[in-house]
């Protein structure tokens, strides 16, 4: 995307959201993984207190992503989905025909009209593993206690700090 400004072109990059929804006999939770223009990656893992089907929590993550980019700024967003249903529904390629599908489309554009530009795209589940999998642990454990998942680079093995030892036969 390009804007033009008074010092000439400057491009301007969207948000990038990758959302994944999931219910399942434990209960319903969603992910969101925001990618912010200056490639800062924030989380959020949601546990759903209500029943909900797992198109009605793949509409929710999408919401509450939308959400969050709009609260934190964003003008420009690209939704990222492996839904291609919900994909399809928001694209207007499939018709929402249960009522509460219809009820979360519609909430689903008025969340995305706000938005200088915005797309939603379909993606293969591989391509969205790291939402689809924070979005399982979400509805896995029993525990209702909060809960900080942290992910660390680790670059260099703990065994290269460890000193030879040599071993001598005498």
């Amino acid at each position: 995307m390009l804007t033009v400004t008074s010092a000439g072109p400057v491009d301007v990059l969207p948000w990038k959201v990758y959302t994944d929804g999931v219910s399942n006999r434990k209960g319903a939770g969603i992910e969101i993984v925001l990618i912010a223009p200056e490639r800062l990656v924030m989380e959020k893992s949601l546990r759903l207190g209500f029943i909900a089907t797992n198109n009605e929590a793949e509409y929710k993550a999408l919401l509450v992503g939308a959400l969050m980019v709009r609260q934190l700024g964003g003008e420009m967003v690209e939704l990222y989905y492996d839904s291609r249903l919900v994909v399809g529904q928001v694209n207007g390629e499939f018709e929402a025909r249960d009522e509460r599908m219809q009820k979360y489309l519609n909430r689903v554009k008025c969340a995305l009209n706000v938005f200088k530009s915005f797309r939603v795209r379909q993606i293969p589940r591989g391509q969205n593993a790291h939402a689809n999998s924070l979005a399982m642990l979400e509805t896995s454990l029993g525990s209702k206690l909060p809960r900080v998942v942290m992910v660390e680079d680790m670059m260099t093995s703990c065994l290269a700090s460890i000193p030879a030892v040599g071993i001598h036969s005498i």
